[in-house]
């Protein structure tokens, strides 16, 4: 592309190195314009001076120009006419130095850097170059202004390549065409994807079937087309554009069948062809171009396929069919000044195609012979179940107290449960319910406890909910040896294993109704002690041991302490080996004490 659209000229003869340094060589934007994230361009301008320099100024100007143009035949009415139209659409401006209208300033000898920092807005447009008078270009123009010399001028081009994102569907999906001609073939021409790697090659996989007896494949022809839409003004509504449409070829492939190939076995129903063809794409942007759409410029690619069926008879038939393709630049395949890939090997190319596919989402074909969830084997994945490890020590029972029978809910990890398991469930869970002791029967609850002022215990003897009696069907998560196992249904204690005796222990904790109804108590250390929590109710002169409990033989006191004196004989409180002479002896002195008070 030429450089003379920015008009003038000079050289840095003058200067000993004057250049413009990128550190990247591409802007690259991934997505289109209305989803691509914005772009950092950084870099320098390089100055160095073996002797002192008189200037006016240093500025670098990075400008972005637009030009569509298009010539009609000479054989169409108005032959020869030429239509173009140019654009600047975006222009940037660094002032380095500036000494000031119609003066100058002189820099001593020696190296000058500049820094370059810009953000490029993911909206911008994509640099389309290859076509003779048609583009999207940006250019660098650094100047050094002297007054009576020459201006020392360089330039230097900026591509801005847009991609795709690794989760784009032109990259995820297949293109196909499938469809049969009746009484006559059967036909599949597919592309793994739709979107294609400037400068590599496509494949093309086909599947031909014959339905009709000594019917033979003729020639088989593949093309690249490559269309144009150029508009003047596509700012414009679509009845005043001035638009043209043209097409090219890019490449032509075309495939005999060799006589001496046999029908294959296809799908293990039918005999037919089954091959691929790998079309090498051009290496230069000259000879094909990316897919666009932006300042007026449209470039689209579509696959055209053409087959020839030789009849019995002796006539032809020709299949045709279309594939639309979308070419797109890789940055990692690097293209020079003169739009050429820089390593045409075959090696780069397929390691820009290994880079796209490791971003890529899976295509399904690559995976639909995957290992199923429903063929895996459940132990291990499902918790509780026969296959549980060492995180469900109690294999399948629930850890959670309950008296359902859990051994019943083993189908869930098998088999799905009958209608008949759950209606014996449901039988079994209401006759506990009617086995039931009555509330007047029943020992003091841990409501009874927090009205007395005294902190439930859920794990000792003396909780309601986790009582050993046989009276109550709620048993504790560790069975004790005095409990007489022959009231105990299925499912309602979780045998005790000595193995799992820590893990029992620090996993023991209230239902969930008996947590709601408690009142929690904040503490930073530790929990209260007996006399902590009596105080808060009843106060006493001197100080107590919660052995000193006494009932009163009548009034209010007398159920209070009752129930107090039941809550520490069932929690173990009092001394194992006190006498009956001893607990008189201590209930008269709280007497006495609560009657001074």
């Amino acid at each position: 592309m030429a450089l003379s659209f920015f008009g003038g000229g000079g050289s840095a003869s003058n200067a000993k190195y004057f250049d413009i340094r990128l550190d990247e060589d591409y802007i690259v934007f991934r997505g289109g314009e209305e989803e691509a994230a914005s772009a950092h361009l950084s870099g320098k301008l390089i100055l160095c001076l073996s002797e002192p320099l008189s200037i006016k100024h240093i500025r670098l100007h990075l400008t972005g120009i637009s030009r569509v143009c298009w010539h009609l035949p000479s054989s169409t009415a108005g032959g020869g006419r030429k239509s173009w139209r140019e654009r600047v659409f975006y222009e940037k401006t660094w002032r380095f130095r500036d000494a000031g209208k119609s003066k100058t300033e002189v820099l001593p000898a020696g190296n000058y850097e500049y820094p370059i920092n810009l953000v490029l807005e993911g909206s911008m447009p994509e640099s389309v170059e290859g076509l003779s008078d048609t583009y999207v270009t940006y250019r660098f123009k650094a100047e050094i202004g002297r007054k009576y010399a020459k201006d020392i001028i360089v330039r230097r081009p900026l591509r801005i390549i847009r991609t795709l994102e690794p989760s784009a569907l032109e990259l995820a999906h297949a293109m196909s065409v499938e469809n049969v001609w009746p009484n006559k073939i059967e036909y599949s021409i597919s592309t793994p994807t739709k979107a294609v790697v400037f400068g590599t090659s496509i494949r093309v996989d086909f599947k031909l079937i014959p339905l009709l007896k000594g019917l033979r494949i003729g020639q088989i022809s593949s093309q690249l087309i490559e269309s144009h839409d150029l508009t003047l003004n596509p700012e414009e509504p679509d009845s005043v554009r001035n638009t043209y449409k043209s097409t090219r070829t890019i490449l032509n492939d075309e495939h005999e069948l060799d006589e001496d190939s046999s029908l294959e076995i296809i799908d293990e129903m039918a005999e037919g062809y089954q091959f691929s063809r790998h079309l090498d794409l051009p290496k230069t942007l000259t000879r094909c171009l990316q897919d666009t759409d932006t300042r007026g410029i449209k470039i689209r690619h579509k696959l055209k396929f053409r087959v020839q069926l030789l009849n019995p008879d002796g006539h032809v038939s020709e299949l045709r069919a279309t594939l639309p393709v979308s070419i797109f630049i890789s940055p990692s395949l690097a293209i020079d000044e003169n739009n050429n890939l820089i390593d045409q090997t075959p090696q780069s190319a397929q390691r820009a195609v290994d880079n796209i596919a490791h971003q890529a989402p899976p295509l399904y074909g690559e995976h639909q012979f995957d290992q199923l969830y429903s063929e895996l084997d459940p132990s291990g994945y499902r918790t509780p179940g026969p296959g549980s490890g060492p995180g469900t020590p109690f294999g399948t029972l629930s850890r959670n107290l309950s008296a359902e029978n859990l051994a019943s809910m083993n189908a869930l990890t098998t088999t799905d449960i009958s209608a008949s398991a759950l209606h014996t469930r449901l039988s079994i869970l209401r006759a506990i319910g009617h086995d039931q002791p009555s509330p007047t029967d029943q020992e003091p609850s841990e409501n009874d406890s927090r009205r007395l002022g005294v902190p439930p215990d859920y794990f000792g003897g003396g909780s309601g909910s986790n009582s050993h009696s046989p009276a109550s069907p709620e048993l504790s998560r560790r069975p004790s040896d005095e409990v007489d196992h022959d009231y105990i249904h299925s499912g309602m204690a979780t045998p005790y294993h000595p193995q799992y005796a820590e893990v029992e222990t620090l996993s023991r904790v209230p239902s969930y109704s008996t947590a709601v109804r408690t009142t929690v108590r904040p503490c930073d250390s530790e929990l209260p002690d007996y006399q902590a929590v009596i105080a808060e109710d009843v106060v006493i002169s001197a100080p107590q041991s919660p052995q000193q409990a006494h009932v009163r033989t009548a009034g209010r006191g007398s159920s209070y302490f009752s129930a107090i004196d039941a809550l520490h004989s069932r929690s173990g409180l009092l001394h194992p080996n006190s006498t009956s002479h001893d607990d008189e002896e201590r209930r008269l002195r709280l007497v006495q004490a609560r009657a001074r008070v």
